[in-house]
């Protein structure tokens, strides 16, 4: 198996060595890390703190965008029919996965008990004011929707970014 440079970047991503066929399996192996990831956090049966919960969730988002911004960027600045495929096989993955995230509701709770625990009003002003955004795009991403319209949300959330990256395709081609 050939190395894939996305999964092994230490420092500035090395541009000249990713292929469009990295681009796949680096996102299908750091949703699977960050699956897993979450998984763990959410079943820690711990107190939430700002340290144990929200730095691991900054970090996985990080490692996320540590691969896929590459690849985003190559795809505007180098765009080529293999990059447009490789790309364009990811979105409906990261777009499930976003949409997973937003719908976690046992993480969604995690970030409540921390909201209104005692370490609250120990958090600085950007602190708190991250912790209450992120409560609430967890509301907007339908959290407390019932079963049925949360996979109707999924639904539109794919086809927003499949409508997304068709605009895209057609800005780089004009």
């Amino acid at each position: 198996m050939q190395p894939n440079p996305l999964l092994e970047m230490n420092g500035l991503p090395p541009f000249h060595a990713i292929r469009p066929e990295h681009a796949e399996p680096a996102i299908d192996a750091i949703l699977a890390e960050n699956r897993a990831a979450l998984d763990r956090l959410t079943a820690a049966a711990v107190q939430p703190t700002w340290d144990n919960l929200v730095v691991p969730l900054e970090t996985l988002d990080d490692n996320l965008q540590r691969i896929w911004s590459p690849v985003s960027h190559l795809n505007a600045v180098l765009n080529s029919e293999p990059l447009r495929a490789a790309y364009n096989a990811c979105l409906p993955k990261l777009s499930a996965y976003t949409t997973e995230l937003g719908q976690n509701e046992a993480l969604y709770r995690a970030l409540e008990t921390l909201a209104a625990g005692d370490e609250y009003e120990q958090l600085d002003t950007a602190q708190r004011k991250f912790l209450d955004n992120t409560l609430r795009d967890f509301r907007l991403s339908g959290v407390a929707l019932a079963p049925a319209e949360k996979e109707r949300f999924k639904t539109i959330a794919a086809q927003l970014s499949s409508l997304t990256a068709q605009f895209e395709e057609n800005v780089l081609d004009a």
